[in-house]
Formats: structure tokens, sequence, C-alpha cells
């Protein structure tokens, strides 16, 4: 008995990691987009944030208190004017700008502005880079491993 050719999994893996770093509802999707524009982010960085924080459910709420799609803290939603944290629109406009200030408050190091975003900015200035929490760490290396994902699939769209 002959098998087929392997040649062609590939190609129909691709497709299919593909489909599923896609699957985000295309309403929710356009407001991540809304959201990225406005504070002048890449919403392929914001969607890998979402997937990470939330799993893409806005109504999700972490064992530490954060809330809704970018799991923002209570302490901290005030100054991200989040003032509804379950409404996925104000979550994601006001976590977007927190983001693209702790982006720009260091320089564009991606990497920093992530473990501030989880663990915050006093930490990643106490370590002077990304705090040695093992969470901190995973959790940078999982979005900025999904970002990577998610820019080189949608080359491919």
């Amino acid at each position: 008995m002959r098998l087929p050719s392997l040649s062609c999994y590939p190609l129909f893996i691709l497709v299919i990691a593909s489909h599923c770093l896609s699957s985000v509802p295309p309403k929710l999707r356009q407001n991540i987009e809304d959201a990225a524009k406005r504070s002048f982010l890449d919403p392929k960085l914001v969607e890998a944030v979402v997937a990470v924080e939330s799993n893409f459910d806005s109504k999700a709420t972490s064992h530490k208190g954060a809330m809704g799609l970018m799991q923002v803290m209570p302490e901290t939603a005030d100054s991200c004017e989040v003032h509804e944290p379950y409404h996925a629109v104000n979550n994601l406009m006001g976590a977007c700008e927190c983001l693209r200030k702790l982006i720009n408050r260091y320089r564009g190091n991606l990497s920093l502005a992530l473990a501030a975003y989880n663990a915050g900015p006093t930490n990643v200035d106490r370590y002077k880079g990304i705090p040695p929490f093992k969470e901190t760490r995973n959790y940078v290396r999982k979005i900025l491993e999904r970002y990577e994902k998610l820019k080189s699939s949608r080359k491919q769209d």
C-alpha cells in the first residue's frame, strides 16, 4: 500500500494554524482594529494581548481582579479611562491608550512595555528590565510569540 505524499501537509497545517489564530468574531476584530489604530498600535499586537489576557472574553475576570478583554486592574482602570471594564470598546480604547503610553515610556521596547503592562512599570524600573517573575516572563514570551505568528499568518492571506 502506497501512502500519499507528505509534501502537501505543511501547507494544510499552515492553513489550519492560520484559521485557529484568526478565530476572532468579526465585530470584535473591528473593535480591536479601531482601538489599536486610535492609539497608533498594530492591531495584530492588540489581538495578541487580548488573546493572552482574556481569550477574547469581554466578561473575563482574573483571580487578581483584572477585568475585561485586556484585563485592566481596578487600580489602573481610572488612569486608563476604562470606566466600564466589561464593555468591549471601552476596555479596548482605554487599555490600548495605556499600552501606547508604556511603549512610549520604554522608547519602543515592546518587551519592557508588555512587562510593565503585566507587572507594573514600578517593577520594570526597579529591575531595569523584565522583572524576574515567572508569570511576567511567560506573559511577555506568549504575547510576542502570538504577535509574530499573527504577523506572518496575515502576510499570506
